[in-house]
């Protein structure tokens, strides 16, 4: 699986590259869009451990947390505001799960990304010991497009 994350996001290729570039993203911002960024940061660091560290997902999937894009969400905040411009395509992503995102806008890709949160912890609080239900495969997804909207916001 890192591979593939390798493949589509090159300079994102490792918890230590995206910390950088979260660091980046998070600098010069305030407010709403710093904590929306900051609780990103950390569901990613969840999802790094999984794939780099190979830990349990039913370990991880309890501590992502939906708290600062739900408070936020009860505002008239923008969350296109945190890059305007429509998702741009790159060849390598072209024939994965995230060519569905190509010029989508901004909000799609964050809503999508905290519906995939909220899916999972339901379904782990309802049935976490589903044999069907491959818990290490939803996480890379969902890493797969939190890395997508790092992308995103920095280009």
């Amino acid at each position: 699986m890192i591979e593939s994350i390798a493949a589509i996001f090159a300079s994102l290729a490792s918890a230590a590259a995206t910390t950088k570039v979260f660091k980046e993203i998070v600098r010069g911002k305030k407010g709403d869009t710093r904590a929306l960024l900051e609780e990103l940061k950390e569901n990613l660091g969840y999802c790094w451990m999984v794939v780099e560290q190979e830990v349990d997902p039913l370990k991880i999937i309890p501590e992502l947390t939906t708290t600062e894009y739900d408070r936020i969400l009860r505002t008239e905040f923008d969350f296109n505001s945190l890059k305007r411009k429509r998702i741009q395509p790159t060849q390598a992503m072209m024939n994965t799960e995230l060519a569905a995102f190509i010029d989508k806008k901004t909000e799609d890709l964050l809503e999508n990304i905290y519906d995939k949160i909220k899916s999972m912890k339901r379904i782990y609080r309802i049935d976490p010991d589903n044999p069907r239900i491959r818990w290490r495969r939803r996480i890379i997804s969902l890493q797969k497009r939190m890395l997508l909207l790092m992308q995103h916001l920095r280009s």
